[in-house]
């Protein structure tokens, strides 16, 4: 039930900020997200018993973010992010000593890797969202593909699993999944892609189909990606912030790996 009454709450709020609001609206939106989905990472590492240094990660995760939005100091952005953190570690060596929870003693490099990972995995990947909405005149309608596709998705692997599956599509990593919820989800994704083109997208039925695999496989990609951070890590949910649906990397996982996807096949196929 607070599952669906989130849903109800929050989706609203959602459409109408892409479909009333300007890019920079969506991005607004878009940077707190990031600045959520960076803070659950981060404490998912160090619960997790490995080291970062969250705060730097976030600040340089949002400055990646902003930069990617308006196509400016992308570089100069990821250069000093790599750079500073290396110097600070190694300034700070092993005073503070490496905490006692680190496992196997873990220090500097992986400090400085874990921070730099979740700065590529949650800020970069996420901020493709940003520069899809950000794509011309059809920016917007850019945004409800690829939102209604991953939508179609998730839902029907959902029920499709729950209905009918029997193979397990990857135990180690999300014993839940089903290859017949995978496959479900496939259809269900082509399917969104299909009634989204027919409805409101100036593409052809061939790209839009093609769009739908990649969108669906390449979300599927990113869902069980996360479930394999969360089960090395032995955390169940990233955050809470969600009530019902845990955290907002939990809720995004799809979209961190089939929006950079959608994003380059429309810009050199489709347009």
């Amino acid at each position: 039930m607070t599952r669906i009454l989130t849903s109800i709450v929050s989706l609203p709020i959602l459409l109408a900020i892409i479909y009333f609001g300007k890019p920079f609206h969506f991005f607004l939106l878009l940077e707190f997200a990031i600045f959520i989905g960076l803070y659950e990472f981060y404490r998912m590492i160090e619960k997790g018993g490995l080291g970062c240094y969250k705060w730097a990660g976030i600040i340089f995760g949002i400055l990646l973010s902003i930069a990617i939005f308006k196509g400016t100091y992308i570089n100069l952005v990821i250069a000093s992010s790599i750079i500073i953190l290396f110097i600070v570690r190694i300034f700070e060596g092993n005073n503070p000593p490496v905490p006692p929870f680190i496992k196997g003693g873990q220090g500097g490099f992986s400090y400085v890797s874990n921070t730099i990972f979740g700065i590529v995995y949650v800020s970069f990947l996420m901020s493709y969202m940003g520069v899809i909405r950000n794509s011309g005149d059809n920016g917007r309608e850019l945004i409800f593909f690829v939102l209604l596709i991953t939508w179609m998705g998730d839902t029907t692997a959902y029920y499709g699993g729950k209905g009918f599956g029997k193979h397990k599509l990857a135990p180690l990593i999300s014993p839940n999944k089903t290859v017949e919820g995978a496959i479900a989800g496939l259809m269900g994704s082509i399917v969104g892609a299909i009634i989204a083109k027919l409805w409101f997208l100036d593409i052809s039925i061939l790209n839009a189909i093609v769009a739908g695999i990649l969108i669906g496989v390449f979300g599927q990609f990113g869902d069980l990606s996360e479930s394999m951070i969360k089960r090395n890590l032995q955390v169940k949910d990233s955050g809470g912030i969600i009530p019902g649906h845990g955290g907002i990397l939990d809720r995004v996982d799809s979209l961190l790996f089939s929006a950079p996807v959608f994003y380059y096949y429309y810009r050199f196929i489709c347009l």
